[in-house]
């Protein structure tokens, strides 16, 4: 896990993040005194986890179908500070406006963009072929009040099919 990344020394607290969105409540698992957890396996419940990641730690609200990909924070954070190093020329985070990153295939949660600007005030495309996906993924950006940092745009992929002749 990246040196930056607020979960490599603290990892998330169930328990605490259950206070704070009573939806994920009923999908902890507990294992022992100490111990809680969720189903990482369930849909439903890696989807309150990243909504409460997001929306304690990040103050970003987000809405996802649950047919669609759910974005684990932890290893999204990663990229994030991977990709603050390549653009650092002396070990300080860039910021500001002057950054204008692109995600081809952002998905119904439009994490990447969404953080990057949180964090460091980037601009973004956020890129899109699946129609839902992109209707989400712009949903979250104004939810957000992201709408002068972040384009959400729907790509229309034309397929042309070849007669290959023998």
């Amino acid at each position: 896990m990246h040196a930056r990344n607020k979960y490599k020394k603290q990892k998330p607290d169930f328990l605490e993040l259950a206070r704070h969105r009573p939806s994920l409540q009923p999908h902890l698992i507990h294992k022992g005194p100490n111990y809680v957890t969720i189903n990482f396996q369930d849909p439903s419940a890696l989807r309150e986890l990243t909504c409460a990641l997001l929306e304690q730690d990040f103050d970003l609200k987000i809405e996802i179908p649950l047919d669609r990909l759910i974005p684990t924070i932890p290893l999204r954070l990663n990229y994030v500070h991977w990709i603050e190093d390549l653009l650092s020329d002396d070990g300080s985070v860039p910021s500001g406006c002057g950054i204008h990153g692109i995600d081809i295939g952002t998905g119904a949660s439009c994490v990447y963009p969404l953080l990057c600007t949180r964090l460091n005030g980037w601009m973004f495309t956020a890129t899109e072929i699946d129609p839902l996906s992109i209707e989400c993924a712009t949903k979250n950006v104004c939810i957000n009040k992201f709408d002068e940092n972040i384009t959400s745009m729907c790509m229309v992929h034309v397929y042309v099919r070849k007669e290959i002749k023998h």
